[in-house]
C-alpha cells in the first residue's frame, strides 16, 4: 500500500464517512475479516440479515405484506436461504408495474436515490435504493473487491461507465471526493471512434493501477492503441463486467494492458455482487449481502454445477428490498473452495443473459456461447454483432479493421451459414454487412448477440403473483 492510499484509508476516507454519515470504512474493516470466516459463520450471518430485511418487508413494504398474506405466511416463515422458496420470484415487470408498493413506508423518499438498468433489453427499468446502501453497502463492496486485485483506496484508477453528467465531455467534471480518491470518470457513450485517441492518451497521462468497463469498451481503446502504435502504462488491475469475456477480448487486453483480465458480476441495480480474487478462478459471492439461488425454467433449484436462471436477494436495500428478483441472467453455482482460503462461495465467471440464445424453427435452442464465430474471423476483427431477425434469418455486422487483412463478406456468409445450420438443425440464411462501427445500447454496451425475436419468459416470470 502506499503511503497515500495509507492517508486516504486511515483519514481522507473516515472525514467522509464523518460529513456524510455514512459507515464505509468501517463496514469495509468487516468485511476485510470476515471473508477469511469459515463459510457456517459467513452463512449465519447471512441468515440473520435475511430474518432482518424479511421482517422490515412484512412490516414496511405493502407489496410484500401482501404477498406474505396471500401465501398464509408470516416473517418466522423464512428463517433461512432454502425458506425463499416459498415466496414468488420478482421480475423487472413486477417492479415496473408495483414500484411504488415496493417502496419502504420506514425510508423517506428524500432519502432514496433513482437508478436505472435494463440497457440490454432495451427497456428501462427504474429502481431506488438508500443512501447507506449505496454509500456504505455497495462502496464497501466495491473497495474489498479492488483489494482482490491488488489495488488499493488512493491509487489512480479509472472508470468507464455510463455517467448521470448530460452533456459532451469524455470525462464529467470531477467531484472533490473522486480527486481525493484519484478517481478519473470517463462516459463509456464517448467510447467512439473520434475520441479513441483523447482516451488512449488519457490513459497515457494517468497511468492508473485500475481500469473498470465493459470488455467490449475496453476492447475497442486496447485494439485501438495496438493498431496506432501507442505505448500503453501496465495495467495491473483491469476490470471487466456487464459483458460475457470471449478468448480473443481476454488475449488483446492481456496483450495491450500487460495483464490478464478480472472479471466481476453485477448491475446498476444491485452493485457489486461477486468478484474474483487473485487466483482469477471463480466469482466470490459477497455472500453477506447477496443470496444468490440458481434455479431451472420452473424455479426449482438445480444443483453446483448446473446452469440455471439466476434470482438474487438483495440484503440491505431497505428502501426498495429485491427479494428473489430475476435480473435476466444465467449462472452457475461451484460447491469447490478457492485456493485463497476465503470463505465466501463461488459461482462460475461464466454468466450469461437469458436473451442471449438463438432460436430456431424446428425448436432448437443454443446458447450464444456455444456458437463460436471468432474463429471463423479474421484475427484484426475485434467488433462484431450477430443479430437473429427471424426463426430463418441472422444479420452478422462487422467492423472492418483500419489496418490488417479485411473479412471476406462470401466467405464469412457461408461458414457462418454453415455453422448455424449445424447448431440450429435447420436451414437459416445469413447475411454478412461491413459497417464502421456496433452500435451501444442504452447502457453503452456493444452487444455480440441480439435477438429480435419475442421474449420467451421463463413459467416463474408468468406465474400468479401479489395482485394490486
Amino acid at each position: 500500500m502506499s503511503t497515500y492510499s495509507a492517508v486516504v484509508r486511515r483519514f481522507l476516507a473516515p472525514g467522509f464517512d464523518l460529513v456524510r454519515g455514512t459507515g464505509t470504512m468501517s463496514r469495509l474493516g468487516h468485511l476485510e475479516r470476515s471473508q477469511w470466516w469459515p463459510r457456517d459463520r459467513i452463512e449465519d450471518q447471512q441468515a440473520t440479515h435475511l430474518r432482518a430485511l424479511v421482517q422490515h418487508a412484512y412490516d414496511h413494504v405493502p407489496y410484500y405484506r401482501r404477498v406474505f398474506d396471500e401465501r398464509g405466511l408470516s416473517p418466522d416463515s423464512i428463517q433461512t436461504p432454502e425458506d425463499l422458496r416459498r415466496l414468488p420470484v420478482l421480475s423487472k415487470d413486477d417492479i415496473r408495474r408495483h414500484s411504488n408498493e415496493l417502496m419502504s413506508d420506514a425510508v423517506p423518499r428524500d432519502q432514496l436515490r433513482a437508478g436505472w438498468s435494463g440497457g440490454t433489453t432495451g427497456e428501462r427499468l427504474t429502481f431506488y435504493s438508500t443512501r447507506q446502501e449505496r454509500l456504505t453497502y455497495a462502496y464497501a463492496r466495491w473497495a474489498l473487491t479492488l483489494e482482490w486485485t491488488g489495488v488499493h483506496l488512493g491509487e489512480a484508477h479509472m472508470s468507464i461507465r455510463q455517467q448521470r453528467t448530460v452533456g459532451t465531455a469524455i470525462t464529467p467534471p470531477p467531484r472533490l471526493s473522486h480527486r481525493l480518491q484519484r478517481l478519473t470518470r470517463v462516459d463509456v457513450m464517448s467510447v467512439r471512434q473520434e475520441n479513441l485517441e483523447a482516451i488512449a492518451r488519457l490513459l497515457q497521462q494517468i497511468r492508473p493501477r485500475t481500469v473498470h468497463s465493459y470488455p467490449s469498451t475496453l476492447v475497442l481503446i486496447a485494439a485501438f492503441m495496438r493498431h496506432g502504435g501507442l505505448s500503453c502504462p501496465r495495467i495491473p488491475s483491469v476490470c471487466v463486467a456487464g459483458e460475457r469475456l470471449s478468448e480473443r477480448q481476454e488475449h488483446i487486453l492481456t496483450e495491450v494492458f500487460g495483464s490478464v483480465p478480472f472479471i466481476r458480476y453485477g448491475s446498476n441495480e444491485l452493485h457489486e455482487v461477486a468478484g474474483q480474487c487473485e487466483v482469477r478462478d471463480g466469482l466470490h459471492i459477497l455472500t453477506e449481502d447477496f443470496i444468490i439461488e440458481v434455479v431451472d425454467s420452473e424455479a426449482n433449484p438445480v444443483p453446483p454445477g448446473t446452469p440455471g436462471h439466476l434470482l438474487i436477494t438483495s440484503l440491505h436495500n431497505y428502501g426498495q428490498p429485491f427479494i428473489r428478483y430475476a435480473p435476466g441472467d444465467i449462472g452457475t453455482l461451484r460447491s469447490d473452495v478457492c485456493p485463497c482460503g476465503r470463505g465466501l462461495p463461488l459461482m462460475s465467471p461464466l454468466v450469461w443473459r437469458t436473451r442471449e440464445y438463438l432460436r430456431s424453427a424446428s425448436g432448437e435452442r443454443v446458447a450464444a456461447t456455444d456458437i463460436p464465430l471468432e474463429p471463423l474471423l479474421p484475427d484484426s476483427v475485434v467488433q462484431y454483432q450477430l443479430v437473429q431477425e427471424s426463426l430463418d434469418r441472422f444479420l452478422l455486422t462487422v467492423v472492418p479493421p483500419t489496418s490488417g487483412q479485411s473479412p471476406d463478406c462470401m466467405y464469412l456468409q457461408q461458414r457462418v451459414s454453415d455453422l448455424l445450420n449445424t447448431r440450429l438443425r435447420g436451414n437459416v440464411q445469413v447475411e454478412v454487412r461491413l459497417v464502421k462501427e456496433i452500435e451501444m445500447n442504452l447502457s453503452g454496451k456493444r452487444l455480440s448477440f441480439i435477438s429480435h425475436l419475442e421474449d420467451q419468459q421463463m413459467p416463474f416470470l408468468t406465474g400468479q403473483r401479489g395482485k394490486p
